[in-house]
């Protein structure tokens, strides 16, 4: 019976799904058809080959988009009834983590992929994770299809809670509102340590909805902030519109009245007077300059920094603050009020004992400097930018993201200003070098992957150019 439900809740889903384009693999189309095989055939093994023959051809014609969470979730569920829950838990997973990359990820679908989790890893004898994986999807069900539904996965979990053992055994259900804030707070190591894939996955996972009971005030604030690490991890996989996205969401939740995202809103109360809510804020809206820069979108961007502006109290934050307002002179071609404001950066580092920062303003210095220059690729400008290059590489060498960055950004502006390879090829090599590790480390990561291969594809191409130009000479 669940089986069939959830197979009427997806063919539900399909009707959302609008029309497919032509010779596209339609994941809500399959989901319509292995449900009406189930139906006249009732057999868990042919849905689960539909199932994977969807996902593989997906993924080798390079259409796995965040629409096919649908048939993870299905596929998730077939697989543990048919006894295999480990599986389903890794189909769940995945699927979840394929999902969190849309523009706005679906509510409905992530909390039908935190039932299954929930499910596989009571299957697996989890059972305190499977209770805190529905926990927080309990609420979201109720609030979405009724209290009952919330009640159901509530009674689920509390009969769980009296199979565990050990000191798990017959443990009352966590508060939401505790569970909310620990995943927030994995979600915020995970970030520090680099782990975007858990830290978008936690963030997600800790997201509270309304009329729960809970204050509207902290509800906002734990969602603001689990948005604004979303959208962090986003930036430092290069997938910047998403980041935006995300810390827009974010910053919907701190101001007063609905902002259009160009000018300067007004803001709740609690963002002007809370000390927490005063840190939230400068996190989301200095985040969100850095992100509107990278895409492009420099009236947004000024206006993020108009607002952080505001809260930047410490002298990290003010360093911050002035490297944004220079990478916008940046990216508006206004080098001279670029390199001045870098300066100004690199001042305030060094004053605050910043080297990484103070030699990565030497850096953007340097490529200032050369954007105004002649292009001479034997000129002191080039010569200038390979040592603060070298010199910011090094510094910032246990951070191995900041350092390709470093090294690939020197490297496209010396070719692309010069129009020469031979003097930027040695910073290409160890570029090349960092940025194959990173691959190797991602390698369990399929979005982190490709993002960081998307942002690099254009330095390769320039790495592939040098190695033909400098090895014909």
């Amino acid at each position: 019976m669940k089986t069939v439900l959830r197979f009427i809740a997806a063919s539900l889903l399909s009707l959302q799904a609008g029309v497919a384009l032509a010779d596209r693999i339609d994941p809500f189309a399959v989901a319509e058809k292995a449900a009406e095989a189930y139906r006249k055939n009732d057999s868990y093994p042919e849905v689960r080959g539909m199932f994977s023959e969807a996902l593989r051809d997906a993924r080798r014609r390079g259409e796995l988009t965040p629409d096919f969470a649908i048939i993870y979730a299905m596929y998730a569920d077939t697989t543990r009834f048919d006894g295999n829950p480990a599986f389903a838990l890794q189909l769940a997973d995945e699927g979840l983590s394929l999902l969190l990359g849309a523009q706005q990820p679906d509510a409905d679908m992530k909390n039908s992929l935190l039932v299954s989790r929930a499910y596989a890893l009571a299957d697996l004898g989890r059972y305190k994770e499977a209770i805190e994986t529905v926990t927080i999807t309990a609420l979201w069900m109720g609030e979405r299809f009724g209290e009952a539904q919330r009640k159901q996965l509530e009674d689920q979990a509390r009969s769980w809670a009296k199979s565990a053992t050990g000191a798990d055994a017959g443990r009352a259900l966590p508060s939401a509102a505790e569970l909310a804030l620990d995943l927030a707070g994995k979600a915020d190591q995970a970030l520090a340590v680099g782990n975007t894939e858990l830290a978008l996955t936690l963030a997600s996972r800790a997201m509270l909805p309304g009329g729960t009971g809970l204050a509207e005030d902290d509800v906002d604030f734990q969602n603001a902030h689990c948005q604004s690490i979303s959208g962090t991890a986003y930036a430092f996989e290069g997938r910047n519109a998403l980041a935006v996205a995300a810390l827009r969401r974010a910053a919907d939740l701190l101001v007063a009245s609905p902002w259009d995202g160009q000018s300067k809103p007004k803001l709740r109360d609690l963002a002007l007077t809370d000390a927490g809510w005063r840190r939230l804020t400068w996190s989301v809206f200095s985040r969100l300059a850095a992100a509107a820069v990278a895409t492009g979108d420099r009236q947004a961007a000024a206006a993020a920094i108009d607002i952080a502006g505001d809260f930047a109290a410490t002298p990290e934050q003010r360093f911050a603050l002035l490297s944004q307002q220079a990478g916008l002179a940046f990216s508006s071609g206004d080098y001279q009020r670029a390199e001045e404001t870098f300066r100004k950066s690199e001042a305030d580092a060094a004053l605050s004992g910043d080297a990484v920062n103070a030699a990565l303003s030497r850096f953007y210095v340097a490529i200032a400097v050369l954007a105004r220059g002649d292009g001479a690729p034997d000129g002191p400008a080039v010569r200038d930018l390979l040592q603060a290059a070298t010199a910011a590489a090094d510094v910032a060498r246990d951070d191995p993201q900041v350092t390709e960055y470093v090294l690939a950004t020197a490297v496209r502006m010396i070719v692309t200003k010069t129009n020469g390879y031979e003097a930027a090829m040695p910073l290409a090599r160890r570029a090349y070098d960092i940025f194959r590790q990173r691959q190797t480390a991602m390698a369990n990561y399929d979005a982190g992957q490709e993002a960081s291969r998307r942002d690099g594809r254009r330095f390769l191409e320039i790495f592939i150019a040098g190695q033909y130009e400098t090895g014909a000479k």
